[in-house]
């Protein structure tokens, strides 16, 4: 008797709109950092993060920026899947970027 054969989920519908279009924008970076050992895109945002606090205001805000817009994309692409209080912490770190840009420009 062969066995029982999986029921699967079927593939969930393509996204339209604004988060699909980004969502298919970034396959390409996602599959591309995903390849890469997982301690990488941690230590460049740390290693940009450092820079962006430590260096003159014309180095410093655009690395800062930088560190803003990439937090950002991962923040969004992410938010479908995170719940509660990770929303929260992810919200709170842009904050924070934000105000450390701002800083940095006053």
């Amino acid at each position: 008797m062969p066995p029982p054969r999986r029921r699967t989920a079927p593939p969930p519908a393509p996204r339209t709109g604004l988060r699909g279009a980004v969502e298919r924008r970034s396959s390409v970076a996602l599959v591309y950092l995903s390849q890469r050992p997982s301690w990488t895109l941690p230590l460049v945002t740390g290693l940009l993060l450092v820079a962006g606090l430590l260096a003159p205001a014309s180095v410093g805000v655009p690395l800062l920026v930088l560190v803003l817009l990439l937090v950002g994309w991962l923040s969004y692409l992410s938010w479908p899947a995170v719940q509660g209080l990770g929303r929260g912490l992810r919200l709170g770190v842009l904050a924070l970027l934000v105000l450390a840009v701002v800083q940095r420009v006053a």
